[in-house]
């Protein structure tokens, strides 16, 4: 009887240590996958930090580019609305002096005629 008891601690004890065993094994696979796991979701988080680092610099960067751009267009259509004003100035006198030279054309004429028709005719 004794030797029975032997025996089935014995049946015992290996399946409490193959129980052990297994149950190691698997805590152990599946801390090892999630290790892994872990290591791959880090290299993604980090892979994205640096995506999204750069990608706000370059915004930060096409911003600045912006704000250049936008402040020499300003300056640009003021200088044009000066042009434009010195431009109109110019046609003004251009037309102006189109007129005085019509005018004084029109004085030397009626001067011509004056002094045609103050001049004896046939050698008086």
């Amino acid at each position: 009887m004794a030797s029975e008891y032997f025996e089935q601690i014995g049946a015992v004890a290996t399946l409490g240590a193959s129980g052990g065993g297994g149950f190691f094994a698997v805590k152990w696979f599946a801390e090892w996958m999630a290790g892994r796991l872990d290591k791959r979701e880090a290299r993604l988080d980090d892979a994205a930090t640096k995506l999204i680092s750069g990608l706000e610099h370059r915004i930060e960067t096409l911003t600045n580019r912006l704000d250049a751009v936008e402040t020499m267009l300003a300056e640009c259509q003021k200088m044009h609305a000066k042009s434009d004003a010195e431009v109109m100035k110019l046609r003004a006198i251009v037309d102006g002096k189109g007129e005085i030279a019509q005018r004084a054309q029109q004085v030397v004429a009626a001067d011509r005629l004056a002094r045609a028709a103050e001049r004896p005719k046939g050698g008086e």
